[in-house]
């Protein structure tokens, strides 16, 4: 998830949220792009349809540019309004894909913008698909073509997938649970996956955590501690050359326009707080165990999940949830996936109290797997389900919205971070 923006003129705060899409070799090949506000349709904040485009390019946290650099598609449902007033060329055809559903090109107008755009070199991408006759204009046109698996078998998914292939689109693979749906799905013959498998490990036989990974495990337990010492803590990070030139880059950069250069950790730590340092360290270093664009984007949405449960601990307590650990639990849940190992392996390794640990490695009888399953719902974008737990949880679903728009927005500002030091 990424930006949190609000026009200051009474409009909804808006949070623009993606979900990674992969290739058959399951290398990230683009986003899907949406926003949720904080409107009152929906307690916990549905999809904005209207304003998608316009969003996602003004916002900072989007990382539009990133991404487009990196040679990465985005993708964006256009709702009627946002087709026929022409608010998508906000974005750069170049590297966009449109998502038009069969109910939006059945209205009027639809499909004659719909064949500009295409003529514009915006890419289009039909969800959903039926296999309607009605349809095959549509179909014709696009590029890409989804299917929802979810649900439904192997023989109703190759029957669907025959009839994608009369067409150039290239078969998706929408809602994808693990792995081996994965494996399935692809050979059948789909090319493009999402859903719930990128947040699950890749488990590797013999996969060893190596020396520079174990050095990473140290530091992150050293700046947990309690009553830290900070003086060892500076030392041991400058020992870190790439740690402490990541840090000091940053602070010297003009994201904080600081009037004197910072030149040791010490002087970081003094100037921004040890809160701060340690919540930009553990990013930092969890992302030096993580290498690949994937597991990058595994740590962007743990900074979010982080986020999240830490307002939520913070304005609930009744619970008696800690929201420092509450951050800790979301920031380490999805190591696993990021390392292709069992979390149970994993845990052995954090600086977390037995009940964390329980929780990470899902064990039904943990206290704090309720909100771990909240947080995956709304990054999944399961509103039904979200606002089934937030009443369940007896949650105010205004606070449940505003936690997941700031969380948005720690983690795109987190993902600025690492990516300029």
């Amino acid at each position: 998830m990424s930006s949190h923006e609000s026009s200051g003129t009474g409009q909804a705060a808006v949070a623009v949220a993606r979900k990674a899409i992969f290739d058959q070799q399951r290398h990230l090949w683009g986003y899907e792009l949406f926003c949720v506000g904080n409107t009152d349709e929906s307690p916990t904040g549905i999809p904005l349809a209207d304003d998608v485009p316009v969003s996602v390019a003004a916002s900072t946290g989007a990382g539009l540019q990133q991404l487009i650099a990196r040679q990465l598609r985005v993708m964006v449902a256009l709702s009627e309004k946002s087709v026929l007033d022409d608010r998508v060329y906000a974005l750069p055809p170049s590297c966009t894909t449109v998502l038009i559903s069969e109910g939006i090109f059945a209205r009027d107008g639809v499909a004659a913008r719909l064949e500009r755009l295409k003529g514009d070199g915006f890419a289009v991408a039909v969800p959903d698909f039926t296999a309607n006759p009605e349809y095959e204009a549509l179909y014709r046109q696009a590029d890409i073509i989804g299917v929802t698996v979810a649900g439904r078998t192997p023989a109703e998914l190759a029957g669907l997938l025959a009839e994608i292939k009369r067409h150039p689109a290239m078969p998706m693979a929408y809602d994808v649970p693990d792995s081996e749906s994965v494996v399935a799905c692809r050979e059948l013959g789909f090319r493009l996956f999402q859903g719930a498998f990128s947040k699950a490990p890749e488990i590797v036989r013999l996969r060893r955590v190596s020396s520079g990974q174990i050095a990473r495990f140290n530091l992150l337990k050293l700046i947990g501690a309690d009553d830290p010492d900070f003086a060892d803590i500076a030392t041991q990070i400058q020992s870190d050359a790439t740690v402490s030139f990541r840090l000091l880059t940053y602070l010297n950069s003009a994201s904080f326009n600081l009037t004197n250069r910072v030149n040791s950790i010490s002087q970081a730590i003094s100037l921004l707080g040890w809160r701060r340092v340690r919540t930009w360290l553990r990013v930092v270093l969890l992302s030096d165990i993580s290498q690949t664009a994937a597991q990058a984007d595994l740590l962007r949405l743990a900074s979010q999940r982080a986020r999240f449960l830490e307002v939520i601990a913070s304005r609930y307590s009744f619970w008696g949830f800690d929201p420092e650990s509450m951050h800790l639990l979301g920031l380490f849940s999805l190591l696993d996936a990021m390392m292709g190992m069992p979390m149970p392996e994993v845990v052995g390794f954090l600086p977390l109290d037995s009940g964390l640990k329980a929780a990470l490695c899902g064990e039904q009888n943990s206290e704090y797997l309720p909100l771990l399953e909240l947080v995956r719902d709304l990054e999944d974008g399961r509103w039904a389900d979200v606002d089934a737990a937030a009443r369940r949880l007896n949650l105010d679903p205004v606070v449940v919205r505003e936690a997941f728009l700031d969380a948005a927005t720690v983690a795109g500002d987190l993902d600025a971070m690492a990516g300029k030091a």
